[in-house]
């Protein structure tokens, strides 16, 4: 017995060492109602939360509400007010999570953002904006401009269509490997939406449970930077609402949010990038000019981007749908270098040495 409690010790202890929860939001200790008292995005509510509206739209305080979800509890619903006679845009913001993201464990560079998110009805956008969940790493908050922004999910609610775009990312992510372009999410829907940032290798992964699949993308990939997680650190959680509906009630709704810090991406994530590496063949490798890159499965490359071990990008070539290449390597510079070729069905590594 003591001999199995040890066991279960040891293993607890080595779990929070690869794994620390740095924030948990399920909105259950708060009471129903609004959120705050200050929609000009000042003031803090509830939980921290802050809340604006947007001009020219609705400007009241009871488009922030905290309101309870069957088999959920409680929840944080943005919505447009029938009653009032305009357009509707806003923005309910968690600042301050740099100083959490700041108590992890040194080493534990992999960051996890977990959310439910209801989806609502159909929608008009209002002002251009659409509806976003993005992570932010503007020191003041600041999330409205496309470079403050870490991650960005767009809904394009007059369409049941969702896109993720980010800092650096390279390329559009598809939630949905069998989706022609952007995924596309049922409405009036929650769905979990889960992303791990990998500093430490410079890659994003985001897994949607609704699809069942994980997309992977680059993640900072030109930085400089010999600090990514401090350089580039999420600061800001926002939720972005737009309707000019008045003539019905659309809202969204969120729950659940989760920060996790973890030492390295999760082994089944990971697979599900060497799943796709798996069925490309390279030879010769090594190689002195040229390499072969051939698969069976008719899955079509797109890109080629070619780095050294140390991370930095050193070849670019597009492609159009192509299942067999030659690839010219008779300019790189003897060593070892990892391929990331950019498919229709997700992105997959490759090693090469060049001899």
């Amino acid at each position: 017995m003591k001999k199995s409690i040890y066991i279960i010790t040891a293993l607890f202890c080595l779990n929070n060492l690869y794994s620390q929860v740095l924030y948990n939001e399920t909105f259950n200790s708060y009471s129903q109602g609004n959120v705050g008292t200050d929609f000009t995005g000042t003031t803090p509510g509830k939980g921290g939360w802050l809340t604006e509206c947007l001009l020219p739209g609705a400007q009241s305080n009871n488009l922030f509400t905290i309101t309870t979800e069957a088999n959920k509890g409680n929840v944080l619903t943005l919505s447009n007010d029938t009653t009032i006679p305009l357009d509707t845009g806003l923005i309910a913001k968690k600042n301050g999570l740099g100083s959490l993201i700041d108590q992890r464990t040194p080493g534990n560079n992999v960051l996890k953002f977990e959310i439910d998110y209801y989806t609502g009805g159909v929608q008009q956008q209002f002002n251009g904006y659409g509806q976003h969940i993005i992570i932010g790493d503007d020191s003041t908050g600041d999330i409205r401009l496309a470079n403050k922004r870490l991650i960005s999910y767009l809904f394009h609610t007059h369409a049941d269509q969702m896109a993720v775009v980010g800092k650096d990312l390279g390329k559009n992510i598809k939630l949905d490997k069998n989706s022609t372009n952007v995924a596309k999410i049922p409405f009036n829907t929650w769905i979990t939406l889960i992303v791990y940032l990998d500093y430490n290798n410079k890659k994003a992964y985001f897994e949607t449970p609704y699809f069942n699949t994980i997309a992977v993308g680059d993640f900072l990939k030109t930085s400089t930077s010999t600090n990514l997680i401090e350089d580039f650190k999420p600061k800001t959680l926002a939720f972005i609402f737009t309707t000019n509906s008045t003539t019905t009630v659309d809202n969204n709704k969120y729950d659940n949010i989760k920060i996790t810090a973890l030492k390295s991406v999760p082994p089944y994530i990971l697979s599900a990038e060497n799943f796709l590496a798996d069925k490309f063949n390279l030879y010769p490798n090594p190689a002195t000019n040229v390499v072969n890159i051939t698969n069976n499965e008719n899955m079509q490359i797109q890109q080629i981007t070619v780095y050294d071990i140390a991370g930095k990008e050193i070849k670019r070539q597009t492609f159009t749908n192509e299942t067999n290449i030659q690839l010219s390597v008779e300019n790189l510079a003897i060593g070892t270098y990892m391929l990331h070729l950019q498919t229709n069905e997700g992105l997959a590594v490759k090693k090469l040495v060049k001899k």
